[in-house]
């Protein structure tokens, strides 16, 4: 099928470069198809760890990589890192090879009934059997996967494809569509509504995009003195050293914002489906008909996630961008007042031998200014939780983050580091011992590709957030952090732990300034519950 897949990778780089992904030897033959083509390929050894890695270059470059798996168990080891593109709304483009026409139903060899997988992993799927029509489902499936609602596509292609004619790509024409938009006009009363709000809070979720934000969010928040958060999902898209930077709303919300969106008199949540840990802690959401709740915006481009999880009083049908842009220019210049909220303050972290939680996190993001980081992928286990709480730790500057979105799987934010590494960044990965643990895949890919990662475990002695429940936590309790550092050594990363508190800000700043995979071992002393108290 070879040709097949020189047609397939001409096609989409036609429409931009991608990456390419998957495991060697699997059908389809599209990594080989990639390589030989110049593009961007990872060649990894796990169909998950591949998964991960699609999903976290999509996120990156808003276009769809594509991930090749073969029909069985290589499809069903992807699944987890396709349910988080389907929940985070990333572009994925996956091809599975089916088996042959003439054997499908008689339980032939990893046959799997592909074709039924459907809601919450794809947004459409689609067995191409004739090569006549590959052009049109190739194209077809690129433009659903980056546009509209967004997400992961799947195209099943048949075996006998391999000897039927290609359509010409020249006779497909897929245009981008016009985002869903609004006029100021019909907008008139919302930005009524926004223009004498006293408390004003504005929510960018993971449907909003950071250029736009820094051209019309940004301004926005200053005409209308508004107090700015972000969802998981959405976080680095508004500047977290900004004066305004509230911290992530629900689970991770700074006291001081939790107090402010109490108060507030206004929200405007936008690209966010409002989630369950985005709202915890929002004692009061907006209920229609309630004068003592905030007036909730609710802006979405998909109208299926407005009024799901909380009813607002003006839900509105429109991408995120155009709505920052008409509101801005409908609000004028920025208005000369103090903030109406109190800002949050820095945590101390408590001093001692050993390393703590808090301690490790405020020392990172003074270890990575000007060590020219470019992403920062993060995992959601209990000590990572502290990297998402402002006080703690804030992105810097120019970095960009990769984190889980509401699936959490365990792993993603380290095999999503082996995709913005594929595209030439430079990358801290951080995640706990027991995430390392599910995804040791990654330390050998990273590795063979000589990916300039630096991974950096946490190690508190087993899975930290099960640990909270139990007052016996014989059954989560582990040690790891040897046997993970053995193997990235044997692997040909530089490897290095450290234990001693007087040491880790040192440690941190020779790894961060290397090059190459490398690994620190950071052993914490620590499990402190989250959210903090107070």
């Amino acid at each position: 099928m070879k040709g097949i897949w020189d047609d397939i990778v001409r096609m989409l780089e036609a429409a931009g470069p991608r990456l390419y992904t998957g495991v060697p030897g699997d059908d389809p033959d599209i990594i080989d198809a990639a390589r030989a083509a110049g593009a961007r390929f990872a060649a990894v050894q796990d169909q998950r760890t591949a998964s991960y890695a699609a999903v976290g270059w999509s996120r990156l470059n808003d276009r769809a990589a594509v991930l090749a798996t073969a029909t069985g168990p290589s499809l069903l080891n992807a699944l987890i890192g396709i349910s988080e593109a389907y929940a985070s709304r990333t572009p994925l483009l996956v091809l599975t090879t089916t088996n042959r026409d003439a054997v499908l139903g008689r339980g032939g060899f990893q046959e799997f009934p592909a074709a039924a997988l459907g809601e919450g992993l794809f947004t459409w799927t689609h067995r191409v059997a004739d090569g006549a029509e590959l052009a049109w489902a190739v194209s077809r499936a690129r433009y659903l996967a980056e546009h509209g609602r967004r997400g992961p596509v799947h195209l099943m292609i048949s075996p006998e494809v391999a000897d039927s004619r290609v359509g010409d790509p020249a006779e497909v024409s897929v245009r981008a569509p016009m985002p869903a938009g609004q006029t100021a006009e019909s907008l008139a009363p919302v930005f009524k509504a926004l223009r004498t709000a006293r408390r004003p809070v504005l929510l960018f979720g993971g449907g909003t995009r950071q250029s736009e934000v820094a051209a019309h969010g940004v301004p926005l928040a200053a005409a209308v003195n508004a107090l700015c958060l972000v969802t998981a999902s959405g976080r680095g898209v508004f500047p977290e050293d900004h004066p305004r930077f509230g911290g992530l709303a629900g689970l991770y919300l700074p006291k001081e914002s939790r107090a402010a969106l109490a108060s507030a008199d206004v929200v405007v949540a936008l690209g966010s489906q409002l989630e369950e840990t985005a709202l915890m802690g929002w004692d009061a959401p907006a209920i229609a008909g309630r004068d003592t709740a905030a007036q909730l915006i609710h802006v979405d481009a998909d109208p299926s996630v407005l009024d799901r999880a909380v009813p607002a009083h003006y839900p509105v049908t429109c991408d995120s961008g155009v709505f920052l842009r008409l509101a801005a220019d409908s609000m004028g210049s920025p208005v000369e007042a103090a903030p109406w909220w109190s800002s949050w303050q820095p945590r101390q972290a408590d001093e001692g031998a050993g390393i703590g939680t808090v301690q490790f996190w405020t020392t990172l993001r003074e270890a990575m200014r000007d060590r020219r980081i470019e992403v920062l992928a993060q995992e959601n286990g209990l000590a990572d939780l502290w990297g998402y709480y402002a006080p703690c730790f804030t992105l810097p500057p120019g970095v960009r983050p990769l984190v889980p979105s509401e699936q959490t799987p365990l792993g993603f934010g380290l095999g999503a580091a082996l995709g913005a590494a594929a595209d030439g960044r430079r990358v801290v990965a951080v995640g706990g011992d027991g995430a390392f643990l599910t995804n040791l895949p990654t330390l050998l890919a990273a590795a063979r590709a000589n990916a300039d990662i630096c991974f950096i475990c946490l190690d508190n002695g087993g899975f930290g957030w099960p640990s909270l429940s139990r007052t016996d936590t014989t059954l989560v309790d582990f040690d790891a952090g040897s046997a993970i550092s053995a193997l990235a050594g044997a692997t040909g990363c530089n490897t290095v732990a450290v234990r001693e508190a007087h040491l880790l800000a040192k440690t941190l700043r020779t790894a961060l300034a290397g090059s190459g995979p490398r690994l620190v071992v950071v052993r914490l002393t620590d499990r402190p519950p989250f959210p903090p108290a107070g």
